[in-house]
């Protein structure tokens, strides 16, 4: 029996958004408007964005604990060393956004995607995702440890040094991904690659194995 595809849910976005000024706080409810201007360094938690069009905004530094993020699309944004911690997203797209050093262990993120962007040493440490799908980002050095991703696409990412002791990626594609010193190589168990990439895929789990490779005994 063939398995049914999972498709990711686009974000729900009204075509026109109001242009007033946001404002962020505790508990601030954000909704149906284009965010944009800078936010670099902004402290505010339980902060929630609905419906929102997130378009070159600068949030760099910012500590938005346990935000909500519901039907929005990020685009050309700077999130570099957000923290984002118990954070929580659905049907959010982000766009050739840098989100470099981001935080957001423990968070969950359901039909989240992510496209031409920039992720790497971010940490997702005991993350939940359903349906994820990442097209063409840098992830490398990012740190995926415990976290359940099963099904997820992806497809033509840097996942160099990445960290996946104890995550759970059965089913997902990795399709053209750079795979080049994965950490926890046991967690590629059920994966879908390329012919290209069973070297890099077979290091990492010799790796996990303790298995050494020498030219002479």
């Amino acid at each position: 029996m063939v398995k049914k595809k999972l498709v990711r849910a686009s974000p729900r976005v009204i075509e026109r958004l109001s242009n007033e000024t946001v404002r962020l706080h505790d508990e601030a409810e954000v909704a149906d408007v284009v965010v944009t201007g800078d936010f670099s360094g902004t402290k505010a938690a339980h902060v929630e964005f609905r419906g929102c069009r997130i378009e070159h905004a600068q949030l760099t530094g910012s500590n938005l604990r346990s935000a909500r993020f519901l039907d929005c699309i990020v685009s050309d944004s700077d999130l570099s060393g957000v923290l984002l911690k118990k954070c929580s997203m659905a049907r959010v797209e982000f766009h050739a956004c840098r989100l470099s050093g981001l935080q957001a262990p423990r968070a969950r993120f359901v039909d989240v995607g992510c496209f031409d962007s920039k992720i790497n040493e971010a940490n997702f440490h005991m993350t939940t995702w359903k349906r994820a799908e990442m097209s063409h980002c840098e992830l490398a050095g990012s740190d995926f440890s415990e976290a359940n991703l099963p099904d997820s696409r992806l497809l033509y990412c840097d996942l160099s040094g990445v960290e996946l002791s104890k995550a759970n990626l059965a089913g997902s594609h990795l399709f053209g991904s750079k795979l080049d010193g994965i950490y926890g190589g046991e967690s590629l168990r059920d994966v879908r690659i390329g012919t290209d990439q069973i070297i890099s895929a077979a290091l990492a789990v010799f790796a996990d194995l303790g298995i050494a490779l020498w030219d002479e005994p």
